[in-house]
């Protein structure tokens, strides 16, 4: 998938789940999402002025940093299922195609190429990626579980 689409799919997906998981930090995700971009390898820095404007203090827990390299790490892996699935395809179709998968953007009436559902090991590995990043980016165990599960969850949820 080229990258102005993955970029494009990994920013609405990961502000919908930030909406679902922490929405009280909806206000932060810009700043966060313009960081991240400028640089997905790199490690979020909490409580620095650099990313939200404003010192936020080390002690409080955002998810906003996190949700974008780990729905991205989902993304790519999704991407990798409907490639073998489909074959070669556009990138933007690809990209349609793994929107489609996360039950926001479900359209039950849609029969042309039409996504099948995942199965329990891809739902299983999608929670094992989820986790893996959140967890190299040393978020606390706790919140590794709740986001892991938000984005599996998303998955899951019978398709119509």
């Amino acid at each position: 998938m080229e990258n102005q689409t993955m970029n494009q799919l990994v920013g609405e997906l990961s502000r919908d789940m930030l909406s679902e998981v922490a929405p009280q930090e909806l206000p932060l995700f810009r700043a966060a999402s313009q960081t991240y971009f400028k640089n997905p390898n790199a490690a979020p820095r909490i409580g620095g002025d650099d990313m939200l404007g404003f010192g936020a203090g080390e002690t409080m827990s955002l998810f906003a940093p996190y949700v974008l390299p780990a729905v991205a790490e989902v993304v790519k892996y999704l991407a990798g299922e409907i490639k073998k699935a489909f074959g070669e395809e556009s990138a933007s179709l690809i990209g349609e195609k793994v929107k489609s998968l996360f039950k926001k953007y479900r359209n039950p009436d849609e029969s042309k190429n039409k996504v099948p559902p995942l199965t329990a090991e891809q739902l299983a590995q999608v929670q094992v990626i989820a986790m893996k990043e959140a967890r190299r980016l040393r978020l606390s165990d706790k919140n590794t579980k709740l986001l892991a599960n938000a984005i599996t969850g998303s998955l899951a949820v019978g398709r119509g």
